[in-house]
């Protein structure tokens, strides 16, 4: 029995990569260190609700990927999906994190997915805030 198969015979929540991010690819990050990261999850109760949300996600990478070097102050990490059990309307949780690179950035930029546009986008995709989790870590001095 392959290991995927034993977990999912245990019902064990399955977590799809959707997007790839920074932290699988090392040419995106280059020699930047992460100095903090942002876990974020976006509920979303049905799967066109889930594609609007990743492809909003992937439009952002795109355009992020189109910034001059220099101003690459943060970036997206993977993004994945995992289906709600038992959901008949295919909904589930988008995960994604950012990691940023910059400590004065982060510190005025942290808080802008609760910002007036970000709550626009939301609306939007048809995500309500309290469907949605930001936490932030810091990295401690090695």
């Amino acid at each position: 029995m392959t290991i995927l198969k034993e977990f999912l015979d245990r019902d064990a929540p399955t977590r799809v990569r959707v997007l790839t991010g920074e932290d699988a690819d090392s040419r995106r990050r280059g020699d930047k260190q992460v100095i903090a990261r942002s876990d974020c999850t976006y509920y979303c109760p049905d799967e066109a609700t889930a594609r609007r949300c990743i492809e909003s996600l992937k439009d952002s990478d795109e355009r992020l990927r189109s910034r001059p070097e220099e101003l690459m102050l943060w970036d997206w990490e993977c993004t994945y999906f995992e289906a709600e059990k038992d959901n008949p309307n295919g909904g589930g949780t988008v995960i994604l994190g950012v990691a940023w690179y910059d400590q004065e950035f982060f510190d005025e930029r942290r808080d802008v997915w609760f910002g007036r546009m970000h709550q626009e986008i939301y609306k939007h995709l048809g995500i309500p805030l309290e469907n949605i989790s930001v936490d932030h870590w810091i990295r401690l001095a090695a």
